[in-house]
């Protein structure tokens, strides 16, 4: 759900996942207000819609009526966290102090969970799922998590496992459906995922987010007229589906459009608040994408040192790919090694635990600009390896992620065709036209280029 190509942060469903099945009256959440169990109610039906902002309005209700609420005020923090340290380390304060007597084995695994994360011992956070699963192994709320957790650590299999398990004893539990299309898609198998993104939608039609997983998936396939359908229904259903904008607009700037995906935001802008984050990004992806469809390379950099924001949060991977490129094909070497410092660095703050995240797409956004810089200062043979790494640690998702993982086989065929190994570069483009079919229209309409590389 973010960014066109790759962003340097994985969009992973949500951080806090709460259930929509009905739970036995008074033994799974610990309140004594019925009003505010309403309220934790609606927003656990929210955020099975991943309705984000709904599910934030519900909890603070939640915590009004009721102060000594201690999962309400937990799941809260984590919203906080994301836009107000300080309101997120009150809630959190409030959870430690609590009275944990009263509390459900559930609700104090949660506790024990957050705290160790917040510790970043990850493991003994694993260990307290894993022994409570044992235990309660049909407890569809934490089987959720542990599915959630197994596709981001990268064991689709055992995760894909738990979501068919999630549909069997949950029926009502949908977005296993949206899970399941996800693992099936970042793999490559997309008649699969289709199937599972068609059942999301029909067994949650009114939802918003079934119809914005699928026009996603197309995206990816390059059937741009289905995924404008689709989005165009997933925010018909909801006006405020920001995901729904992004994804639009991505269909736009795919097909050179710039002026279409300046529509899509001011369609966005007139629908709600947009968040400043989010429409930052995207006036910034549509003005970087514009000066690199003319090939205005010194302005890109220029806008590098003008407008920092365009680096960050949600433009943050197209802008620094394509600023890359840029001081690559410049010669403005320090600038490249300043990006390509910033991204190891990142990846190094990941192994140690500093820093949470998905590694496996930064280093392969790493080794994709090694590979243009190799490229381009003319050691063909370095450049297809660092290539070659890079589809390696690439997925199909989000739909960002995906384009770039085949931009990135693109260019890697432009590499292959300058080294005099056609076959070879056939046949990667035969991968990616199996794929989606219009990117290597515009690739060959380009002249099979996007570094300018000539043949040896």
């Amino acid at each position: 759900m973010k960014k066109i190509w790759l962003g340097l942060s994985v969009v992973v469903v949500a951080a806090v996942a709460l259930s929509l099945i009905a739970l036995p009256r008074g033994s799974e959440w610990t309140t004594d207000s019925p009003e505010a169990l309403a309220e934790f109610t609606a927003a656990v039906d929210a955020q099975m819609k991943l309705y984000h902002n709904d599910v934030q309005a519900h909890l603070e209700k939640a915590v009004e009526l009721d102060p000594d609420f201690v999962i309400a005020k937990l799941y809260l923090s984590e919203y906080y966290k994301m836009e107000s340290d300080d309101r997120a380390l009150q809630l959190w304060n409030d959870v430690m102090a609590a009275d944990r007597s009263k509390l459900t084995k559930r609700e104090q695994v949660l506790i024990d969970r957050g705290r160790a994360i917040g510790e970043k011992r990850y493991e003994d956070a694993n260990q307290m799922l894993d022994a409570y699963l044992v235990d309660h192994p049909n407890d569809p709320f934490l089987l959720h998590r542990k599915a959630l957790m197994l596709w981001r650590n990268g064991d689709f299999d055992e995760a894909e496992r738990l979501n068919l398990r999630l549909i069997e004893i949950a029926p009502n539990w949908v977005i296993a459906y949206n899970q399941l299309g996800y693992i099936a898609m970042s793999q490559g198998r997309f008649v699969e995922a289709e199937e599972y993104f068609t059942s999301y939608r029909f067994v949650a039609p009114d939802q918003a987010n079934p119809h914005d997983s699928l026009g996603e998936l197309y995206i990816i396939l390059g059937r741009y007229d289905e995924a404008e359908i689709s989005l165009y229904r997933s925010i018909e259903i909801k006006p405020d589906f920001w995901a729904a904008y992004d994804h639009l607009a991505m269909v736009r700037r795919m097909m050179d459009d710039s002026v279409g995906a300046q529509d899509v935001l001011e369609m966005a802008e007139a629908a709600g608040e947009v968040p400043e984050y989010w429409k930052t990004g995207i006036e910034c992806t549509i003005n970087i994408g514009q000066l690199a469809r003319v090939e205005q390379y010194r302005e890109i950099l220029a806008t590098r040192e003008e407008n920092p924001k365009c680096f960050e949060g949600h433009s943050e991977g197209y802008a620094t790919v394509t600023a890359h490129r840029a001081a690559c094909l410049l010669g403005e070497w320090k600038v490249a090694d300043s990006i390509e410092e910033k991204l190891a660095k990142l990846i190094g703050e990941i192994e140690s635990g500093e820093v949470k995240g998905e590694k496996s797409a930064i280093v392969g956004n790493l080794a994709h600009l090694q590979g243009v810089r190799l490229a381009i200062e003319g050691d063909l043979e370095g450049a297809i390896e660092r290539f070659k790494a890079a589809d390696h640690d690439m997925t199909y998702i989000p739909a960002s992620t995906g384009l770039f993982k085949l931009y990135n086989r693109l260019i890697l065929a432009e590499t292959l065709f300058a080294s005099g190994m056609d076959g070879k570069a056939h046949k990667v483009l035969s991968k990616v036209r199996s794929v989606n079919p219009y990117m290597v229209e515009r690739f060959e309409e380009r002249g099979l280029k996007v570094l300018g590389l000539e043949r040896e």
